[in-house]
């Protein structure tokens, strides 16, 4: 019993400093960044947002790559005021620009149709988005 409880001190420990993957339990990976540089009144178009992601070349991703993006939602019982579970709603995907061994960054490549799913505002990458090879 007193090892069951040093175990789960250590795992608690691991998953405040490292995350879950120090011990071995693959958790999402996410969108960490997003970054649009200064539009400095070229008038015309918008510069593109460079979106920073928890994946890289050691998971299999290279430049060209496409991600998935899900948005977690959590919903509430308004009745009870119990979590009823997350939904993972699809964004959109993203083409990899630059992968590092850890990281990588991509620009948006499309977004889901609001008819095709739950109406997610605003309808952008956002900070926190899971983001998942494309299968």
């Amino acid at each position: 019993m007193k090892v069951i409880k040093v175990f789960s001190v250590f795992a608690i420990f691991c998953e405040i400093l490292f995350g879950t993957r120090a011990l071995g339990i693959e958790s999402d990976y996410t969108v960490y960044q997003v970054y649009r540089p200064i539009d400095l009144g070229d008038g015309s178009a918008q510069p593109p947002k460079d979106i920073f992601v928890s994946i890289g070349s050691s998971q299999g991703v290279h430049k060209g790559s496409m991600l998935d993006v899900y948005r977690r939602i959590s919903s509430f019982d308004n009745l009870t005021q119990k979590h009823m579970g997350d939904h993972m709603i699809p964004v959109g995907k993203i083409r990899v620009i630059h992968v590092d061994e850890k990281t990588a960054i991509a620009r948006a490549d499309r977004f889901v149709s609001v008819e095709q799913e739950p109406a997610l505002l605003p309808q952008a990458i956002m900070i926190g988005d899971v983001v998942r090879p494309v299968q």
